[in-house]
């Protein structure tokens, strides 16, 4: 009977650790829980303070309006003498130099040739089919 007793002791004693063990599990997650919650009213809380409207600006002096004013006229100006600058005739003829020239030009300086005797040839063939033209009304 004693043997009885003792392995029923035994398996009490395992019952005993498995609630042991269980209960600090739960602690473990119940903890763990109670941080994710704090955390997520913390973010509900600090939604709901930026939400609140703040106090409006103190109302602006009739100085401080005039010099935002001109402030924003003289951007304008600016702006406005940028685009004149960049229709002007003049420079748009320098642009399509420029452009132009980067198509017969490299990055060094140094003329391309393959494209130079591209536009030569077309040329040459331009010029040949007008002189060709003449010779056909002519004769």
């Amino acid at each position: 009977m004693t043997d009885a007793l003792d392995k029923a002791a035994d398996a009490l004693a395992t019952a005993s650790d498995s609630a042991a063990k269980a209960s600090d599990s739960v602690k473990a997650e119940t903890t763990k829980a109670a941080g994710t919650v704090k955390a997520e009213a913390a973010k509900v809380a600090d939604k709901a303070d930026a939400a609140t409207p703040e106090t409006p600006p103190p109302p602006r002096s009739m100085d401080e309006i005039e010099a935002e004013l001109q402030a924003t006229r003289d951007r304008l100006a600016g702006r406005i003498d940028d685009l004149t600058d960049y229709v002007k005739p003049a420079n748009i003829v320098e642009r399509q130099k420029a452009k132009l020239k980067g198509v017969f030009v490299d990055e060094y300086g140094g003329i391309k040739p393959d494209r130079v005797l591209m536009a030569a040839g077309i040329v040459v063939a331009v010029i040949g089919l007008g002189l060709l033209r003449r010779r056909r009304r002519r004769g």
